[in-house]
């Protein structure tokens, strides 16, 4: 196996490319593992930092996993297919399961009342102190989490929600008490997440992921909620529409 040194390709994506090029041929089996960094260098007579940046590139593809003490291995491809996430609509969980034919899983990590810190009080424009839900949820399709999620809502306009009710659809039960979501304003941005959303997740140590700060609002323009949501980007396309105003300029 050899590599092109003068190439404008970075050394580690020609080392990506021919080791994923080995495992689409066949040549690496799931389960198999893959030359070690050590052995990459003297194969392609790289850098130890040039062979970990081709892995890395390998695990955030999610062609190989790495286990610690063992080794990096290739890994099953996963039957569940990239989900495409518009980011200009607000599309909750039920929506998304029926676009994409799938069931979703609401798991409920965490759901206990607290107070409002001034954060949370100025996105919903309540006093500090002011009496909220907290939840932490995961979303899974199949096994494969997909969505790591936390909510803050007031908890004097649902006074009896359960812990239950946020296993199936959180929207549908705000609309079984009466009220009507309109939609959110967004923030979104891409971070390195915590070590705990990295481990729930089930990331490599340095993969990014999409962030979105959400402050929703009912039809009377009542803030009722603000939610950090954590997208898997190894499962999700990102997508939004532009729409061109004035015709005929550029």
């Amino acid at each position: 196996m050899k590599i092109d040194k003068t190439s404008f390709v970075p050394l580690y994506l020609q080392i990506e490319q021919q080791l994923t090029e080995k495992i689409n041929a066949g040549d690496f089996q799931p389960g198999d593992a893959i030359p070690t960094e050590a052995a990459l260098c003297e194969i392609y007579g790289v850098s130890r930092m040039t062979a970990r940046k081709a892995v890395d590139y390998l695990v955030r593809q999610g062609q190989v996993a790495r286990f610690r003490g063992r080794g990096t291995f290739v890994v099953k491809k996963s039957k569940i297919s990239k989900v495409n996430l518009p980011l200009d609509r607000h599309l909750t969980a039920s929506e998304l399961a029926i676009e994409i034919n799938q069931p979703i899983e609401n798991r409920v990590l965490e759901f206990k009342q607290i107070a409002a810190d001034i954060d949370i009080a100025t996105a919903l424009n309540v006093p500090v102190g002011t009496a909220l839900h907290f939840m932490v949820r995961l979303r899974l399709l199949g096994q494969e989490p997909f969505v790591y999620e936390q909510c803050w809502l007031l908890a004097d306009l649902f006074p009896d929600m359960t812990r239950q009710a946020l296993t199936t659809s959180k929207y549908a039960y705000l609309r079984s008490k009466g009220y009507d979501p309109l939609g959110s304003n967004k923030q979104i941005s891409a971070e390195l997440p915590s070590n705990q959303i990295r481990l729930v997740l089930n990331l490599s140590r340095d993969e990014p992921v999409l962030h979105s700060r959400a402050v929703a609002e009912f039809t009377d323009g009542t803030l009722f909620e603000v939610s950090d949501v954590y997208y898997n980007q190894q499962h999700y396309n990102f997508s939004i529409r532009a729409v061109v105003k004035n015709k005929g300029q550029s």
